[in-house]
């Protein structure tokens, strides 16, 4: 069942109709909303997640945002990551939401690009960054991590990702620059980011809010006050960034960070 709640003039009808009225206008807006979310709450019922639905989105020449769907807390969020195609090969930043997504989006790059997948780069823990490992690396690609990130892979059920990127953060595929950096705790203590010189882009992953939220999301692994220096941090060594791509939500500029700090200092999500 599904109402759209814009085409009733609510004010107009309170005016006409009184206070008795207003009372049964609010019963009948709580039945609607409750229409519309029973699908949700109901005991034992999540919400159904696409199985083969990842979209591919150009974000530059040979730069694609890849962004799947997922299921938490009863709803479904989209997450994003990355497709960097290169001369001699590809660079995902980032799996999708579930194996069935990724086994697709393996596909899917080879049949666009007609090239295979080089590395993928995990840049948390959490099941929106890492949940596809296995289906990686059954078909022989290396999942690079951190030594923080391949420990919270596992503790949290995944496999364990290789940590090399610990020793060797500067990376490079054909003539693609690849620098991952940690900047310290943020939204998780695992939490790194990845720079791409050439197009001046900074993917932020989870540590960096999309402009359109208003809240900080899931904060049970984070520490508000180290995110705010890390997020800092960020911000000083790459002044120059002209694309931001965080976890969740549409890409900006610099102005995500801002945000992110914006919500930080005020407390939100608390």
């Amino acid at each position: 069942m599904y109402l759209s709640m814009k085409s009733i003039n609510i004010e107009k009808i309170i005016k006409t109709f009184g206070l008795y009225k207003k009372v049964l206008l609010l019963l009948f807006c709580s039945f609607c909303f409750m229409s519309l979310s029973c699908s949700w709450i109901r005991s034992g019922v999540s919400p159904v997640v696409p199985d083969d639905e990842v979209e591919i989105i150009p974000v530059r020449e040979n730069v694609f945002l890849h962004r799947s769907v997922g299921s938490a807390l009863g709803q479904l969020f989209s997450a994003n990551g990355l497709v960097v195609v290169t001369g001699k090969g590809i660079l995902i930043i980032d799996t999708p939401w579930t194996e069935e997504q990724t086994s697709f989006l393996i596909r899917e790059t080879y049949k666009r690009f007609q090239k295979k997948i080089s590395f993928v780069i995990a840049t948390h823990g959490h099941g929106d960054r890492i949940a596809g490992i296995r289906i990686f690396k059954e078909n022989n690609i290396p999942v690079l991590s951190t030594s923080l990130t391949a420990a919270e892979a596992v503790k949290n059920g995944f496999m364990r990702p290789d940590p090399k990127l610990d020793l060797d953060p500067r990376l490079s595929l054909g003539k693609v620059g690849i620098e991952v950096y940690y900047p310290g705790h943020g939204h998780t203590k695992d939490n790194i980011i990845v720079w791409l010189p050439h197009i001046q882009l900074l993917y932020g992953g989870c540590f960096v809010k999309s402009l359109e939220s208003s809240h900080l999301g899931y904060i049970g692994e984070a520490d508000l006050t180290k995110w705010n220096i890390s997020l800092k941090s960020v911000k000083q060594r790459y002044p120059d960034a002209k694309i931001v791509i965080p976890g969740h939500g549409e890409p900006g500029g610099a102005n995500l960070i801002d945000h992110s700090l914006f919500l930080l200092e005020k407390g939100a999500g608390l």
